[in-house]
């Protein structure tokens, strides 16, 4: 009688679980229309009859839980999302098979309020020193994003909690005013992370100690600079090491011409880098890094609030870069001739991508300019077979392409060369795109 009663309250406990978790998805369907025909199948073919409860006392095998992999099955239909985590947490409170199948992706990318970030920490640092008292819950994470806070938690705070996930965190990504120079130590010793994180610290990090902590992490392949930084004289730049898989580097910031050396001996492995936001480099730090990196770049991004840039400093770039597939580019540090000296490339630059940029809202060229970009220079470089293997081109609208029925006519001859190009050897999309500064484009 007492196994019978315990079987019903489990049954009980679950149907009531499953009719708000369905009540709960109807919602997330009405805000998400694309996900309408996952949600069917997941009701018609995952979601257990709910059996009466003349069924129940009459069948002992109606109350049987579910088993792991159907419970995963219906965890996998609920969106990752911040909206979702509080969907997660009352799934972890069904029973004892739900809590172990749920917490794993409860922990797994916690996402940070103000309020529940002092609750996460009690949970995953119940003690301040790690052997007396740890939590099993803290290996689970291996997404701590901390950029939604700004005056919620410390530094020494920052510390312990990287030193507590370190075993399992794959990426990270730095609050704004709660990390120093005492984090880095912890930082060092997270040796999974594959992204980190650290453009948004306001605090001034030297860069021999960052380049010391970083040297460790052998599986990172994405790293963003933090916004402020200072080149230490003392120490060597050349006697540091780089992250060895790096793949992805973001530079921001204060940066100066004098930290070159740190940058010139990034590893081989680097693909893609990003400069965006730095006033005080110049071409002195630009040429040489290029110089060095270059030939193993395939990525390249090189805009917004770049002054010590001169006008046409970048006319030449594609030379330096014989591996490049995607370019983005302020239309601020190039001219008319950047396409003539693509346009002499022999063989064809294997460029595939390019994006023309303006950093400055409602940019306009003077029209008595004899070096202004026009969609005609372009053709003419792929006529001339420098740039034969661009395929898809995005242009900024204050560039005035459209502003003329001829340059429209012209704008649209050019995606159509694209586009027949694509088909002709069976590749994806082509074609050319109009944006504005909020980053939204149209196709032509």
């Amino acid at each position: 009688m007492a196994l019978d009663a315990d079987r019903n309250l489990a049954a009980e406990k679950e149907e009531s679980f499953i009719k708000w978790l369905q009540k709960g998805l109807e919602s997330k369907k009405a805000q998400t229309p694309n996900t309408k025909k996952i949600h069917q199948q997941f009701e018609t073919s995952y979601l257990p009859s709910i059996p009466s409860k003349t069924e129940r006392s009459c069948s002992n095998d109606a109350a049987v839980h579910l088993p792991q992999e159907i419970i995963l099955q219906i965890l996998s239909y609920i969106p990752r999302d911040p909206t979702s985590q509080s969907y997660l947490h009352a799934c972890s409170l069904v029973s004892r098979s739900w809590y172990s199948a749920t917490v794993p992706l409860l922990y797994h990318s916690p996402h940070f309020t103000g309020k529940n970030f002092r609750q996460f920490v009690a949970t995953v640092c119940p003690s301040i020193n790690a052997h007396i008292r740890k939590s099993e819950l803290a290996g689970l994470v291996r997404r701590l994003d901390m950029g939604n806070l700004v005056h919620d938690g410390s530094k020494s705070l920052t510390a312990r909690l990287l030193g507590r996930v370190k075993g399992g965190l794959e990426e990270f990504v730095a609050p704004q005013a709660s990390f120093a120079i005492n984090c880095l130590a912890a930082l060092s010793k997270c040796t999974h992370l594959h992204h980190l994180d650290l453009s948004l610290i306001s605090e001034s990090l030297s860069l021999s100690d960052l380049f010391h902590s970083i040297g460790s992490l052998e599986n990172l392949i994405s790293l963003r600079f933090p916004r402020s930084s200072t080149n230490d004289t003392k120490t060597n730049a050349l006697h540091h090491s780089w992250p060895p898989l790096l793949q992805t580097l973001h530079i921001s910031g204060g940066l100066r011409d004098a930290s070159l050396l740190y940058f010139c001996t990034a590893p081989p492995t680097l693909t893609s880098l990003t400069i965006s936001n730095c006033p005080h480099l110049s071409m002195a730090f630009i040429s040489p890094l290029l110089k060095a990196i270059g030939p193993h770049l395939t990525h390249l991004r090189i805009s917004e609030n770049m002054p010590q840039l001169g006008y046409a400093a970048l006319d030449n770039l594609l030379l330096q870069l014989p591996s490049l597939l995607h370019l983005d580019l302020s239309t601020d540090f190039i001219t008319a001739k950047f396409f003539v000296s693509a346009s002499r490339i022999s063989p064809a630059h294997p460029l595939n991508f390019l994006e023309l940029s303006s950093p400055r809202q409602g940019f306009r060229y003077d029209e008595q300019e004899i070096d202004r970009i026009s969609s005609d220079h372009i053709f003419r470089a792929i006529d001339a077979g420098g740039l034969s293997n661009l395929r898809r081109l995005r242009v900024h609208r204050a560039l005035g392409w459209t502003d003329s029925a001829e340059a429209r006519v012209e704008l649209k001859e050019l995606s159509e060369l694209l586009e027949a190009m694509a088909r002709e050897e069976g590749s994806g999309s082509a074609g050319v795109w109009i944006f504005n500064e909020h980053g939204t484009g149209t196709i032509r």
